[in-house]
Formats: C-alpha cells, sequence, structure tokens
C-alpha cells in the first residue's frame, strides 16, 4: 500500500498551543486539514481522469487504449488505480491520502525502465496555499 502522508510541521508544538485554544477552533481546524485530504483525492482522481494522455495508443481486450506519456498523470484503463484512491483521519490534526496499490508509487515517481508520471505532488503542491489560507480563515471565524 502506498501512502502520501500531509503532516504540518511543528504538529506537536501546534497541538500543545490549540490545547489552550477553544473547542470550536480545534473542530474548525481539524474540518480544514480533513477537506483538504478529500480535496486532494479528489483532484488526484480528476487529473487521472482529465488528462492530457497522449502516450501510446494500444489494444487490450478488445478495448482501446491512450495511455499516458511521462510527466503525465496515468491514464486510467481498468479503473483498479482510481478505485485505490482514498482519504482517510489519523488523529486529529491530521490525514493521510494515498492509494492501496504499490504501483502507484512506481507511476509517481518512476523506475528505471519508466519515466515519472506526477499525480500526486501536483496536486499537494497546489492544496498546500489553499490549506494554509483555510487554516487562517477558521481560525478567524471562530475568534470573531
Amino acid at each position: 500500500m502506498t501512502r502520501l502522508s500531509i503532516e504540518l510541521e511543528g504538529s506537536e508544538a501546534l497541538q500543545v498551543a490549540l490545547d489552550d485554544l477553544s473547542e470550536d477552533i480545534q473542530q474548525a481546524i481539524s474540518d480544514v486539514v480533513m477537506e483538504t485530504a478529500a480535496d486532494i483525492e479528489a483532484g488526484v482522481k480528476l487529473r487521472m481522469q482529465q488528462g492530457p494522455h497522449t502516450g501510446r495508443t494500444y489494444k487490450r481486450r478488445s478495448v482501446l487504449h491512450q495511455a499516458s506519456a511521462p510527466g503525465q498523470p496515468p491514464a486510467p484503463d481498468t479503473g483498479v488505480l482510481l478505485g485505490s484512491v482514498y482519504h482517510e483521519r489519523t488523529g486529529e490534526f491530521s490525514a493521510v491520502a494515498g492509494s492501496r496499490l504499490d504501483y502507484a508509487a512506481y507511476l509517481e515517481w518512476g523506475t528505471f525502465r519508466m519515466a515519472p508520471r506526477p499525480t500526486w505532488t501536483p496536486e499537494v503542491e497546489n492544496a498546500t496555499p489553499v490549506f494554509y489560507a483555510d487554516i487562517e480563515r477558521a481560525i478567524a471565524g471562530e475568534i470573531k
């Protein structure tokens, strides 16, 4: 199983500081963490489904498939990879988004025989500034 963990740096110090804050603020932050993990899951699936897919075309089980080219997200073929993508809470202020398939990591970072098909990394990079802005908004909204 391949898992991508999203962990806020300094989370232990944050936890101590948050213990002194209201439960509403803690819940708001916890909600943002889960929403971000869900957004990453949805974004990864969308990237895979929407392409672009400009790799080679081949026939498998009488179905024509357009593969992804190096640097593009994996092109769904059977749907197994898409179905393996998930997110789950791992703590009050932590969550993971990942794939239940080992070969998802090979697609993301490549192998000595295959160039990477990044999907997770760009999605996490896009989600990071949104995550921080949502955290700020959640805290500000609860302080008012």
